[in-house]
């Protein structure tokens, strides 16, 4: 699969789309079929369509954080001034899809590209991206031996970096990059725990005043060194870690961080996800959940100032 949509030809058909839409309206085949409003219509025409009627919003946007619908697993894009990070990749069957909403975009390299960790279902869509895309570097966490997985999923990524000659490299608590005026600080992992799930790489995005966290799939053993740490873990989003199982986000750590948005990748599936208890805990602090299995990919658009929040459905 090539990505072959860029964003200028996504907006032409955007713009076709609409002006038969038009025409439909003028005719009055819309309210034949839709009697009691449109906006319904237009949601699903458009996601049918392959578009998104959100899109617009990150067009005219300095920032944004696109949470992406794959499924049980992650994958998030991040622009900033027309530069590109992308965190994670979903499942290796999700890896067409990660490229299909990259290129209507308008990406075509990516400067950094982050792997939490090597889950299946964050490290497995990479490969299939990496192989259509150019990538300016490559960031996992560094694991001891037992913990390096010898799945599909992981080999994979490796040798499309190999093929690719992309090295990995290795971030840890207290590295910083940055992205146009983003800043992305890595706050964990701070030492090797026990799990993969708690050696994740967790990510606090700064741009101007407004602040994002991203907890990878951390569990409650990384959120307490994150706390024993003193660092500043407020955020206006939090992308919900380990997709809202009740072995994270516990009480103390959403006290810490008190999001006005929370950002939750899950599908509907047999895994009871997100766990009830946790959809407690963050109403108690008054947070906007978003869920990719109900709403789609999820948007959040910074000016500097404040944080915007839309859904593809």
């Amino acid at each position: 699969m090539k990505p072959q949509t860029t964003q200028v030809e996504f907006r032409k058909k955007r713009a076709c789309f609409t002006a038969l839409a038009a025409v439909l309206l003028c005719l009055g085949v819309l309210p034949a079929l839709f009697p009691g409003g449109y906006s319904a219509w237009w949601r699903q025409a458009f996601s049918v369509a392959g578009l998104s009627d959100f899109s617009s919003a990150a067009d005219d946007a300095p920032m944004s954080m696109h949470v992406l619908e794959v499924g049980k697993a992650d994958s998030i894009l991040v622009e900033c001034q027309g530069k590109y990070l992308l965190v994670d990749g979903g499942t290796p069957d999700q890896a067409e899809k990660v490229s299909r909403y990259l290129a209507r975009r308008g990406v075509t390299a990516l400067d950094y590209v982050i792997n939490t960790h090597p889950d299946s279902d964050h490290v497995g869509g990479l490969g299939g991206v990496i192989q259509e895309f150019s990538v300016g570097r490559y960031f996992m966490p560094q694991l001891p031996e037992q913990l390096i997985p010898s799945d599909f999923a992981y080999t994979n990524t490796i040798e499309a970096l190999k093929e690719k000659q992309i090295p990995v490299e290795y971030l840890r608590g207290g590295d910083a990059l940055s992205l146009g005026e983003l800043s992305v600080r890595v706050l964990a992992p701070l030492s090797v725990l026990d799990t993969t799930n708690n050696n994740s790489i967790v990510l606090l995005l700064v741009f101007g005043q407004t602040r994002f966290l991203l907890m990878g799939d951390a569990e409650a053993g990384e959120e307490s060194a994150l706390l024993s740490s003193r660092q500043n873990l407020r955020a206006d989003v939090l992308k919900v870690g380990h997709h809202g199982s009740k072995t994270s986000s516990t009480a103390a750590f959403l006290a810490a961080v008190r999001p006005k948005y929370a950002a939750v990748s899950v599908a509907d599936s047999h895994y009871e996800l997100p766990s009830r208890e946790v959809l407690d805990r963050l109403n108690r602090f008054s947070a906007i959940v978003g869920r990719t299995d109900v709403s789609g990919t999820l948007l959040y658009c910074s000016d500097g100032i404040s944080v915007t929040y839309q859904t593809e459905r």
